[in-house]
This record gives C-alpha cells, sequence and structure tokens, in this order.
C-alpha cells in the first residue's frame, strides 16, 4: 500500500485575526491538494486560543467547496459534546458537499474543563463517547437513529439525508496507546498517533496482529480496504538546521502556551512537559531542520514501524501564511518523495490494497 500524506491543523490564534487565520487556512488547503496530499484534518477545542474555529464542520464545509480530490475531516470530533442526532445530520451533508471526500475522526475529549463546558462530566466522557459514536454510525448506515440511551436521551427519527459513502464515511482514531491501536484496529478504524521515541512503533504492530486476524474470520468479500495507519509530527524546514530551529522553538512556544492556556488557567500543570521542546525534538515529534534533514528523519522513523500515513502539522503558533507556504513547498518538493520511496521498500509489513 502506498504512503499517504495528511494535514493537521489546529487553528492556532497566532499574531493574525481570527478571520485572517481562517481565510488563510482554507488558501493554504487549496495549496496543500495542489502539492498532492491527500488528507486534511482539524481538530476541534473549545473556549482556548489553540483554535479559533471551534467548530470544525463550518470550516470543513467551506473547504469542500475549495477543494476537489482532498480528502477532509476533524480529528476528531468530540463525541461527548454533540446531539447525535444533529452530528449525524452534519456529517452527512459534509459527505454530499464533498462528493464523497469526509474522514470522521471519533474522540472522547482529553480536557475536562472544555467537557464542562458541554455539561459533561469528563469521568463519563468515554461512555458517552462509546454511546454517541454507535448511535451515528448506526444512523448514518441504516438512515435512522432509532436509540435507547443509557446517558443519551432516546431517539426515533428517520434521516432526511444519508452520506455518499457506505456505510459511512471511514472512522478515524488518534492515540499512541496500544490498546486503543487494538480497539481501532477491530473497529476497522483508521489510526494515528506520536512517534515518542519509537514507542508508536509497538502500537503500530498491535493494529496490524489485530487486523490481520479480523480479516481471518470475515467472509469473502467482506472485508473493507485496509485502513490508514501512521504517526503525526510537527514539521518545519529553514534554510539551515539552526535558523529552522530558532524559529520552530518561537512558533512552537506560542503554539504550547495556547495549547496548555485552559489547564494553566484551572491551576493544572499536570502536562508542562508536552512544551518541553527539546524533549519533543529528541522524541521525534518534531522534525525539524533543512529539508534534507527533515527528510532524513522522517525516513527513519518510516524504516522502523509499519506505517502507510504519515500527517505533518505545518502551520502553527505564529508562523505566517507565506511561512507556512514555504515548508509546505519544502515537505512537498524534498521530504514527500523519499518518504513514499522508504515505505515501497521490501519488510515493510504493511497490508497490500
Amino acid at each position: 500500500m502506498t504512503l499517504e500524506f495528511g494535514i493537521f491543523d489546529s487553528f492556532d490564534l497566532g499574531a493574525s485575526t481570527p478571520g485572517q487565520v481562517i481565510a488563510d487556512r482554507l488558501d493554504f488547503a487549496v495549496a496543500v491538494e495542489a502539492a498532492g496530499i491527500g488528507h486534511y484534518h482539524v481538530t476541534e477545542h473549545h473556549g482556548t486560543p489553540l483554535s479559533v474555529c471551534p467548530s470544525p464542520n463550518l470550516f470543513l464545509a467551506a473547504l469542500s467547496q475549495r477543494t476537489s480530490t482532498l480528502r477532509i475531516g476533524a480529528l476528531v470530533h468530540v463525541l461527548p459534546a454533540y446531539d447525535p442526532l444533529r452530528l449525524a445530520e452534519e456529517i452527512a451533508i459534509l459527505d454530499q458537499l464533498s462528493g464523497g471526500r469526509l474522514d470522521v475522526g471519533v474522540g472522547s475529549g482529553v480536557s475536562p474543563y472544555e467537557l464542562a463546558y458541554f455539561g459533561v462530566d469528563a469521568g463519563e466522557a468515554r461512555a458517552r463517547f462509546a454511546e454517541t459514536l454507535e448511535a451515528v454510525t448506526t444512523a448514518l448506515t441504516t438512515g435512522r437513529l432509532t436509540h435507547r440511551g443509557t446517558l443519551l436521551r432516546d431517539y426515533d427519527v428517520e434521516l432526511s439525508v444519508g452520506p455518499v459513502q457506505r456505510p459511512h464515511p471511514p472512522l478515524w482514531y488518534a492515540s499512541s496507546n496500544t490498546g486503543s491501536a487494538e480497539w481501532a484496529a477491530a473497529s476497522d478504524v483508521s489510526f494515528v498517533g506520536r512517534w515518542n521515541g519509537g514507542s508508536f512503533a509497538a502500537a503500530a504492530d498491535a493494529y496490524w496482529r489485530v487486523w490481520r486476524d479480523r480479516q481471518a474470520t470475515r467472509g469473502n468479500g467482506s472485508a473493507p480496504a485496509p485502513p490508514r495507519v501512521g504517526f503525526a509530527a510537527t514539521v518545519y524546514i529553514g534554510a539551515s538546521d539552526g535558523a529552522a530551529a530558532d524559529r520552530y522553538e518561537a512558533a512552537a512556544a506560542l503554539h504550547y502556551q495556547h495549547l496548555l492556556s485552559l489547564w494553566h488557567k484551572n491551576g493544572n500543570h499536570a502536562f508542562d512537559g508536552m512544551a518541553d521542546l527539546r524533549a519533543g525534538l529528541s522524541r521525534g515529534t518534531a522534525l525539524v531542520g533543512t529539508a534534507r534533514t527533515v527528510r532524513d528523519l522522517l525516513v527513519a522513523q518510516i524504516s522502523q514501524a509499519p506505517v502507510n500515513y504519515f500527517e505533518a502539522t505545518l502551520a502553527f503558533g505564529d508562523l505566517t501564511a507565506a511561512e507556512a507556504h514555504a515548508n509546505l513547498a519544502a515537505f512537498a518538493e524534498v521530504v514527500m518523495p523519499a518518504a513514499l520511496a522508504a515505505a515501497e521498500r521490501p519488510g515493510q509489513r504493511v497490508p497490500v490494497g
């Protein structure tokens, strides 16, 4: 299976205005499609400068009309924050607007403070996630939301619109946890994590082990296409390794300030280690340097794990639109061809399909 590439975007406020950030990202996504990248995934956050686009479906609706081949989606929709009927309807509409190009990322939410804005107890988030996911996917598959609620209320309503992709658009999940990888594989859900010093390789191995076992139990003709399994990283490419590191650290420092802002407002410093930029570089969750340096770092990672997908964050913090486009151009011209070649070498152990 050929390696595919995607973009992950969190809509940092940076030094611009919210309207300009969103307009710049629409232009950026058009350039992403032209560069041959296959997916554009956006985040969902509320009440924080980490994202000036808290409703990803609004952006995706606009993006569906600016692109023609790019697969688009949220990574992830925070399911406990949604009414399942409205989410099922919006997913169906987005799949129709995009002509069947929607990816649907699902998750339970990582911030208890953001969940609280929606009246959701963080202790119930996983259970609400599971119940909402079942309700939404069943509704998209059958055309009717018929649900007997446990944490949710009861529903019995026919959808006025269904998705283009059947039985529903492909599901995605973000984590680096081996247990999550096994769940995703058993559920036919594509899986994206962080390299974290190479520990993601074990999660990817676990994914494919479960996926192959599951394939063996399917009837002929019932198996879906192999999913996407890979890792994500922040990427910054500069004229020299030193210049790239300096600019990355300035932009990433602002990004992590945004990322931790709600936690700090609530006196919680449990995740401050995420803002250790040098640790991120050493763990391979950020790939920074000249185009050749980034190329070599990514090829080394791909050569160590059974992956068929890589997702890059190329616009973050206070990077200007021009810097993001230059980052994209260098990534597409130098890094992507080498990564593709590395993924096609014998021994990558990824199913062909």
